[in-house]
């Protein structure tokens, strides 16, 4: 089964969005994100969040789940272990990143999270596709965006193929950002690495 979940942040375009949705999908709306489900024109099955940002009371859908204000995790933290409890193994994240540069640090951060247990989580916007990857990936060519990898702990063993610049056993860590904007050269990039978490970004102006 696939969750999408449905954060406060930026939404844009709501066409570009509703493509995305299946109708058999479990939609988790995070908060305000409840808002941006109703941009997009979608009803939420379960909206989970202290309201601190959005009323209560304007939630007309979906069953409500309120949480303290007071506590350690982030809505969208609660939003996406709900979702990975509910035996969802891909999970589509809307509305993860804008102007808090903390929530969207901390929402790549949830990706580690859902790695863990075996969950593909996958952050999407109208410019942006991210996902973590800890041992090989697939990643289709899409006109005009760029591929970049970026490490969030030290990565050995890179190699990709294409791409323009490819990579054989290489590593990465932070601080050397020398992985972003590759080209594709092929219909589809391979990406493997022996071990630590890289970052996959597909990304357009």
């Amino acid at each position: 089964m696939r969750a999408v979940v449905i954060a406060g942040g930026a939404l844009g375009e709501p066409a570009f969005y509703r493509p995305l949705i299946q109708k058999e999908d479990l939609i988790i709306c995070a908060d305000s994100g409840y808002a941006n489900a109703q941009k997009i024109g979608i009803l939420p099955d379960v909206v989970i969040g202290d309201f601190d940002s959005f009323e209560e009371t304007q939630v007309h859908s979906g069953r409500k789940i309120v949480l303290p204000v007071e506590k350690d995790r982030t809505d969208s933290h609660e939003s996406i272990c709900y979702a990975m409890d509910q035996g969802c193994r891909d999970i589509l994240f809307l509305g993860a990143a804008g102007t808090r540069l903390d929530h969207t640090l901390a929402n790549i951060s949830l990706l580690k999270l859902g790695l863990s247990r075996g969950v593909r989580i996958t952050m999407i916007d109208e410019h942006n596709e991210i996902f973590l990857m800890d041992r090989e990936a697939t990643v289709p060519r899409r006109e005009g965006y760029k591929l970049s990898l970026l490490p969030l702990t030290r990565v050995t063993g890179i190699s990709s193929t294409g791409l323009y610049y490819e990579l054989k056993d290489s590593e990465m860590e932070i601080g050397n950002p020398y992985g972003v904007s590759n080209e594709f050269t092929k219909d589809t990039a391979t990406i493997t690495i022996g071990s630590g978490l890289l970052l996959v970004l597909l990304s357009k102006d």
